[in-house]
């Protein structure tokens, strides 16, 4: 019940993988191809981010198949702990992978923009992935169909900001703030192994 994880697996890989042969081409010596194949990737990077922090939303699965309304307790079976050991892991897995290949695109930026330039650039970036997550854990949109529906998808944004009872801002928020704290923590290990 669980083979539609593999798929999101690898195209939570995607963006990681992206982002290494972003880093790959930029240390090599630049020239005008290069330059536009690093802006080319720059562009599917973005598109394909959401996939890696979307995996967090998985964990939901782990209660899908269990009534908590029943009348035996679920977490008394056991497989339950499995389904919620497989999705906590793959939730983690998602968020590591998210959080390393934004900080290999803020190592580039850091060489090409200021310090707080660069911060605020991981900010709005954060925060668009968070928005494509929400998109597509509610609104079922794919990465690739921001270039081949972008009115529909932002049509579905726009309805869902007008409802009354849409989760759209707190959802984002909060994807937006386990990122950001996810990406303090890497920033703080990072630091403390340069140390030793």
């Amino acid at each position: 019940m669980y083979q539609y994880l593999t798929w999101d697996m690898f195209l939570a890989w995607v963006p990681f993988i992206i982002s290494s042969t972003i880093r790959y081409v930029s240390n090599k010596k630049l020239t005008r191809l290069s330059i536009a194949f690093i802006g080319v990737m720059c562009g599917g990077w973005l598109f394909f981010l959401p996939n890696s922090a979307y995996l967090f939303t998985e964990i939901l699965h782990a209660f899908r198949y269990f009534n908590p309304q029943g009348e035996s307790k679920f977490w008394v079976h056991i497989d339950f702990w499995y389904s919620l050991t497989l999705t906590f892991v793959v939730a983690i897995v998602g968020l590591v992978l998210s959080i390393c290949s934004i900080h290999q695109i803020h190592r580039l930026l850091n060489k090409r923009l200021s310090r707080f330039s660069s911060m605020l650039v991981v900010g709005v970036i954060l925060l668009l992935s968070s928005v494509g997550v929400y998109i597509g854990r509610f609104n079922r949109w794919n990465s690739w169909d921001v270039l081949r529906q972008p009115g529909l998808i932002l049509k579905d944004i726009m309805t869902d900001l007008s409802a009354g009872n849409s989760i759209l801002i707190e959802f984002v928020a909060m994807v937006f703030v386990i990122q950001v704290l996810g990406y303090i923590t890497l920033r703080i290990l990072m630091g403390k192994s340069s140390t030793i």
